[in-house]
């Protein structure tokens, strides 16, 4: 079991969400409709939140997720094969940018394993993590407008 404290819950869990939802959206190219994206952000932090207390096996709650991600993604408005195709890559990245903010953790020499244990010093020892991939959807946003413009002056 992977449990998540409420503390947790507020300072990691729902603004991941709202960066993953986002990301999404803009690897999907769908624009945002900002009472959906808040309202399902949130949504999706609460099940995950849920889903972590379950009583199974490690990864099995990763699934879990990505199969509850994609449903509500579908149900936003998203095409399904945008929708399993963005989730699994927002996933991948989320997953990646952790790697590596815990490989930067071990070559620091943090033992973080002491650490993880209390949640306020395990949410600020991630949030780096959630940063990159925040700067990731930034860029990504940020070459699709680009694409987008260019797309109108060829018009």
């Amino acid at each position: 079991m992977l449990k998540l404290t409420w503390i947790e819950l507020f300072l990691r869990t729902i603004p991941e969400m709202f960066i993953f939802i986002w990301g999404i959206h803009v690897l999907s190219k769908k624009c945002i409709n900002i009472g959906n994206y808040i309202f399902f952000s949130i949504l999706m932090a609460v099940i995950i939140f849920f889903v972590r207390w379950l009583p199974i096996y490690f990864g099995v709650h990763m699934i879990i997720n990505i199969i509850l991600t994609i449903s509500v993604v579908v149900i936003i408005g998203i095409p399904i094969i945008k929708a399993i195709y963005s989730t699994l890559l927002m996933y991948f990245i989320l997953s990646l940018s952790e790697f590596i903010n815990m490989a930067i953790l071990n070559l620091l020499n943090s033992q973080t394993s002491f650490q993880l244990s209390n949640p306020l010093i395990k949410c600020e020892l991630f949030s780096p993590s959630l940063f990159s991939t925040l700067l990731f959807v930034i860029v990504m946003n940020y070459l699709s407008n680009i694409k987008n413009r260019e797309k109108i002056y060829e018009k």
